[in-house]
């Protein structure tokens, strides 16, 4: 059977990926799915301190993840969310200018990419955004510039410029290029081997465009830099915005990211990091990050959820609860082991869209017998409390 992907190569890789086990397994053996829920739910109910992550899920999953957490006085947190808590926490305290991709695809008469192509976790963001052939308000493709490491630069689009400069001094060339908008001069002896012409070329046209666009991914940034690239972006912006129009895009996040941290921030009041172990939701974004709380031995019983990416859950030394797509490969037998379905193959469901104005709904595209994380979860739910 043939499958229309439209050019995706997630989707043509989800569709094609090896389903490996359909197997509920408790302890490395198989089991029934009612057996592996009764077991779970006596893991959980006996965890002082229980972390819930993993988290790529669809809307419904997340929802019912939380409600989970709740009960089960959790943690949940987004495994690796660092770069996408860091944009949301620089957003916070400074504010942002974005806009829609729709807005992006009809208006931008210039685009500028920020760091490593983003298309490589995003395959048809230059489909969607650059190559419009009906846009409504310009009458051509945008300019596409890029500043960032040459071996990392957009490849499947033409680029007008390009500001060729490393990982570890994209802040820099950041910081000069803000510098320059702002009527600052930047001089070669403070920064000698920043490319100072492209850099000032590219101030010249964000400034001549009409509509500009900046798009970036903060987990392409150097290690550490993640914030403070991201806060640079922003009053770049700022700056544009006093003389012409310019919008940012972030991006961050795969598996619907963006969608669990709507619900965390919809159900609890924050977007990441949340810890109900005191009857009631408290945000910490260093306490309650998931990869420290299992290096630091913090938690007593580890719920890792995955449907989207195929990612397997970390080794740690607590047990642990996997629920996981049929086609994710466990490097070692956790305590419990259930397969679920994935939205928009085996079920139904709804994630939401990278700009984070839309949900998507998912019909099932090969529609099979294993249950959701949603119901997964409620089931969970009822049993860990009746033997409370």
């Amino acid at each position: 059977m043939g499958v229309e992907t439209r050019g995706c190569a997630k989707a043509a890789a989800g569709f094609a990926a090896q389903r490996l086990s359909r197997d509920h397994r408790v302890a490395g053996e198989r089991a029934t799915l009612e057996q592996a829920i009764d077991v779970a739910a006596g893991i959980l109910r006996g965890a002082r301190l229980p972390l819930i992550t993993g988290l790529s899920v669809d809307m419904a999953g997340a929802q019912a993840l939380v409600a989970l957490a709740d009960r089960c006085g959790a943690v949940i947190d987004r495994w690796q969310a660092d770069a996408q808590v860091d944009t949301q926490g620089v957003v916070q305290r400074a504010g942002a200018l974005t806009a829609t991709f729709g807005e992006v695809a009809n208006r931008a008469d210039l685009v500028l990419v920020v760091g490593a192509d983003p298309a490589r976790d995003y395959p048809r963001l230059y489909h969607r955004l650059v190559t419009n052939t009906t846009p409504l308000y310009r009458k051509g493709p945008p300019s596409i510039i890029h500043i960032g490491p040459p071996g990392a630069a957009p490849s499947g689009v033409p680029l007008v410029a390009q500001v060729p400069v490393e990982g570890p001094r994209l802040l820099d060339a950041l910081r000069a290029l803000s510098a320059l908008l702002d009527g600052r001069r930047t001089s070669g002896g403070t920064a000698p081997d920043l490319p100072l012409a492209p850099i000032g070329d590219l101030a010249g046209r964000l400034q001549d465009a009409r509509y500009g666009a900046i798009i970036w991914d903060a987990a392409n940034f150097a290690t550490g830099e993640g914030s403070l690239c991201t806060a640079m972006v922003l009053r770049i912006l700022r700056s544009l915005n006093r003389k012409t129009r310019c919008v940012g895009l972030p991006l961050g996040g795969s598996g619907n990211s963006q969608g669990v941290a709507q619900v965390m921030l919809w159900q609890a009041g924050w977007p990441s990091r949340l810890s109900f172990a005191g009857g009631s939701p408290e945000h910490d974004p260093w306490r309650f990050q998931a990869e420290r709380l299992v290096a630091a031995g913090e938690v007593d019983a580890l719920l890792w959820v995955s449907t989207f990416t195929g990612a397997a859950p970390p080794v740690a030394a607590v047990p642990t609860i996997a629920l996981v797509a049929p086609d994710t490969p466990l490097r070692a037998a956790p305590a419990v082991e259930i397969r679920v379905g994935t939205s928009g193959l085996d079920h139904r469901g709804t994630i939401l869209r990278a700009d984070t104005v839309i949900a998507v709904p998912l019909s099932a595209a090969l529609p099979s017998d294993l249950p959701s994380v949603a119901s997964v979860a409620a089931a969970l739910l009822p049993r860990r409390e009746a033997a409370a």
